[in-house]
């Protein structure tokens, strides 16, 4: 007998053939029918690119999980459903607009939680004035304000932020270049370590001046999102980010077609902004407990055993991939993937769950091969960016060249074209050999057959 067939994984090839016609990669049978809706009304009615859109999305939903759940895979192995993410694009590509969509429950909180915070702390305030006898408590507590996002904070102030929000947080930066731009604006030290110690959720602490106690948090949930224009992508990977992992843990979304688009005078079906809020409000809205010292008590997903077998036969897949590659830059990514996956399948299992497509007491199989599917985009986008920075640095005749190329092409026409745009055929083939290995402009697509990435 035949290995069965999920009609639900099915479906997700023929959806992610849709997506393609329309200028995207990203895979979107990978997410939950109904959040597949909201992001076709949205494209259709909005212009929104359905791969900023989707990639956005991924990290809110992972932000409304936070703490409260983490994958296990094995032993003490948990992972949480942190990311970092930048929505890459040329200037006017629309990227802004799908982020803001997929944040705004968290913005909409973030905003009525201040209000009530401002109110709270002019009581407090007042209380402290009045006489002892006339107070309603003998020492007022100062109120604190719970929040979700944070744009621009030091260190010190986010983790602040983070100790009244246990549950999780995600810096949210329009422009993720002024992010890694202000790495040591504030100290003399590296951020990117503290970074680095963060995406892997390592206890963290501070110690701020003039602060009576220190911050510490056993387990903190800080994922990143913003946008990045392809111009800007070469000073990510400068000084020391390229060859400390952190850029590795990076997930970039890139859209195929970036041009401005024609308003559309299509009215959407249903409110799209409701139904994803409805979503987020599911997730956010999941108990927990807490432990004395109040940190959250996370609930454990194991992996059924059918999907941890098809986790681990990608995984080892994903060595291959990984032994294989040539530049050192490629295998930091390739392994990095190993906890994305994990990742994935948490945030896509809950997901589908808010949605009511699935249940949340283990695992699935579905999850796992629509992570597989993610993670086979996200290698792609990577080495993409790979291409992009290393294209900042060819000469002009190489340009001319690569532009020259078709979309496919094998060896002997690509001497050719060489040739005919004045390179000698074997400075093309160490330039060609040189791309391949280090996963920019060109890939083999077997012996003597290459495409352009």
């Amino acid at each position: 007998m035949g290995k069965s067939v999920d009609p639900m994984l099915v479906l997700g090839k023929a959806v992610d053939m849709s997506v393609k016609l329309k200028g995207g990669n990203f895979p979107l049978g990978a997410m939950p029918m109904k959040i597949q809706r909201i992001i076709h009304e949205a494209n259709e009615c909005y212009g929104f690119p359905i791969d900023y859109l989707a990639g956005a999305m991924l990290v809110a939903l992972g932000l409304g999980i936070g703490n409260t759940h983490f994958a296990r895979l094995k032993g003490k192995w948990d992972e949480s459903a942190i990311l970092f993410m930048a929505l890459v694009g040329c200037p006017g590509a629309c990227k802004s607009h799908p982020l803001n969509f997929a944040i705004r429950p968290f913005s909409d909180l973030d905003c009525k939680s201040t209000q009530e915070y401002t109110k709270a702390y002019a009581e407090y305030e007042r209380q402290k004035e009045l006489p002892m006898k006339e107070r309603t408590e003998a020492r007022p507590v100062a109120p604190v304000c719970k929040r979700h996002l944070i744009s621009d904070a030091t260190p010190e102030a986010m983790l602040q932020i983070h100790s009244e929000n246990l549950r999780g947080i995600c810096m949210w930066n329009d422009e993720l270049a002024g992010w890694f731009k202000n790495f040591s604006r504030y100290n003399k030290g590296s951020d990117e370590e503290y970074w680095l110690k963060l995406f892997n959720a390592n206890p963290t602490f501070s110690d701020r001046k003039g602060a009576k106690n220190s911050v510490y948090i056993s387990r903190p949930f800080v994922s990143v999102v913003g946008t990045i224009q392809n111009g800007i992508l070469n000073e990510l990977a400068q000084g020391s980010r390229s060859s400390n992992g952190f850029i590795d843990r990076l997930l970039f979304v890139i859209s195929n077609n970036q041009d401005k688009q024609p308003w559309s005078d299509q009215e959407p079906t249903f409110d799209i902004e409701t139904a994803w809020t409805e979503i987020i409000g599911k997730l956010m809205g999941m108990p927990y407990s807490t432990d004395e010292n109040g940190y959250i008590v996370s609930e454990i997903l194991q992996f059924a055993p059918d999907a941890k077998s098809r986790l681990y036969e990608w995984q080892r897949e994903n060595t291959d991939d990984c032994n294989r590659a040539e530049n050192d830059v490629l295998k930091g990514i390739y392994n990095k993937f190993d906890f994305h996956a994990i990742r994935f399948c948490l945030i896509l299992q809950l997901a589908r769950w808010a949605c009511g497509e699935a249940d949340k007491k283990e695992i699935d199989l579905v999850s796992v091969e629509n992570a597989v599917s993610l993670v086979n985009y996200f290698k792609m986008t990577a080495r993409r960016v790979q291409g992009i920075i290393s294209e900042m640095t060819l000469t002009e005749q190489q340009r001319v060249v690569v532009a020259a190329l078709p979309k496919v092409f094998t060896t002997e026409e690509g001497i050719r074209i060489a040739v005919e745009n004045g390179m000698p055929g074997r400075t093309f083939q160490d330039f060609l050999k040189k791309s391949v290995s280090v996963g920019s402009y060109f890939q083999r697509e077997k012996h003597g057959l290459y495409s352009k990435l």
